[in-house]
């Protein structure tokens, strides 16, 4: 099946990886090919069960969520602090997200006296909000409805909602003289409650639903809250009178993002074989041209012993090493085989220069071929050139590549010193102190 598959990848795959395998493989023609194909339905396999296994994930979280719904865990805020949660309510006729309050662990008696201290205390630092005290109001009074970090609740009694009213705005434009306001102030938690009188003086100045089945189920919500008030986590049903509870979010964003990672690795799996494949083709590259001087100093060494070109060819396939192989006299032996088969010497030659696809090579074929169309005279001098440039070469890659490792081992030098030298002055510090 995957084999069948393969067959239809685009014609560019294809054609890439033909061109990565020539670059490397030590075969025939046809041994080639079955190597492109038998490569690329590994990697079409490699791909095909890893999108199996995240199909598996994606089916397996989805089914967590929508054939096994779980009660939702809820953790109160160890701060003190009130939390919202978004959940989705599912009716099954209508849908609606809804914030659920969180309320704070509920106090011990010791707890409790310490929040109400702690309110009275805030409540005489800041009530007077921007006013320089409450003996000169002019402005807005500050009257939280509770205490930050604390549970207690406050309501307010002015008593006059014509001058100030319950949210601290203060209306005193009309006023003639100052005037003395008794706020009443109630504190309470749970069913604890104080009543605290502050008088405010007045300066003169300027001044300042419908019920549903998701309501009832809102209110059964903030009653389930309620009655685990003294838990730091609590649960809340997955369905609330036939209606569906989920967390807003999450489920809703778990299974795209996992579809995405799933198909990022897949791209990123097919790219690493293709990136594999040019690795190969580049040590393959490299290999071929470190052994190019070598192979030029044998045509030289042999053809000036008075050998032909196909023989000094058959010479240089003949050292093909099926042990430890190289790509470069696989094609050398190739040819050879070719000429042996009677396909004529430049043809040979002209292929073998373009198999290999590297530069020097194919000037080495152009160089054998014509010489064998307009004589040997003068290939040995233009060889030995060729020579002398191929091992001047050969050393300017060495010297770049003493270069690079003195480069690479700098930095384990750098650090090495700064080694020594902690070594050194740490002792010679510490003697000091």
């Amino acid at each position: 099946m995957i084999e069948k598959w393969v067959r239809h990848l685009p014609e560019t795959a294809v054609r890439n990886r033909r061109e990565y395998i020539r670059s490397y493989f030590c075969g025939s023609r046809e041994e080639q090919e079955k190597e492109v194909w038998r490569s690329l339905s590994e990697q079409w396999r490699k791909v095909f069960l890893a999108a199996c296994v995240f199909l598996g994930v994606i089916f397996l979280a989805a089914g967590s969520e929508w054939l096994g719904a779980k009660d939702i865990s809820i953790h109160r805020d160890r701060d003190g602090e009130e939390l919202n949660r978004e959940l989705n309510i599912d009716t099954g006729k209508e849908k609606e997200s809804y914030d659920l309050i969180i309320h704070p662990k509920a106090y011990t008696e010791k707890e409790e006296r310490k929040a109400f201290d702690k309110a009275k205390s805030y409540l005489k630092k800041h009530m007077k909000g921007d006013n320089p005290s409450l003996n000169e109001v002019k402005g807005r009074l500050h009257f939280p409805e509770q205490i930050p970090g604390n549970q207690v609740k406050i309501s307010w009694d002015t008593g006059d909602l014509s001058l100030i009213d319950e949210a601290g705005n203060v209306f005193n434009e009309d006023l003639k003289e100052p005037v003395i306001i008794k706020v009443n102030t109630s504190l309470s938690y749970g069913e604890h409650r104080e009543m605290i009188m502050t008088p405010v003086r007045l300066v003169p100045g300027q001044a300042d639903k419908k019920g549903t089945k998701i309501d009832g189920i809102k209110k059964k919500l903030e009653q389930i809250e309620k009655e685990n008030a003294g838990k730091d986590t609590f649960r809340i049903p997955s369905s609330i009178n036939g209606s569906e509870i989920t967390e807003a979010d999450k489920g809703n964003g778990r299974l795209p993002a996992l579809a995405a990672i799933g198909i990022l690795c897949l791209v990123l799996l097919w790219y690493t074989e293709e990136e594999r494949q040019k690795q190969k083709k580049a040590k393959a590259m490299k290999e071929t041209m470190e052994e190019y001087p070598m192979i030029i100093s044998r045509f030289v060494l042999l053809l000036g012993a008075g050998m032909t070109i196909q023989g000094a060819v058959h010479s240089i396939g003949s050292s093909f090493d099926r042990d430890h192989p190289k790509f470069v006299y696989r094609q050398f032996q190739q040819a050879d085989k070719k000429i042996a088969l009677g396909m004529s010497q430049a043809q040979a030659l002209r292929e073998l220069g373009s198999s290999i696809q590297l530069p020097c090579y194919k000037k080495l074929s152009v160089l054998l071929s014509q010489s064998l169309l307009r004589g040997t005279r003068d290939l040995l001098s233009r060889l030995e050139e060729e020579e002398t440039e191929a091992f001047s070469e050969r050393k300017e890659t060495a010297r770049r590549k003493g270069e690079e490792a003195s480069t690479k081992l700098l930095m384990p030098m750098i650090l090495m010193l700064i080694v020594i030298l902690t070594l050194l002055m740490v002792p010679a510090f510490l003697s000091f102190s």
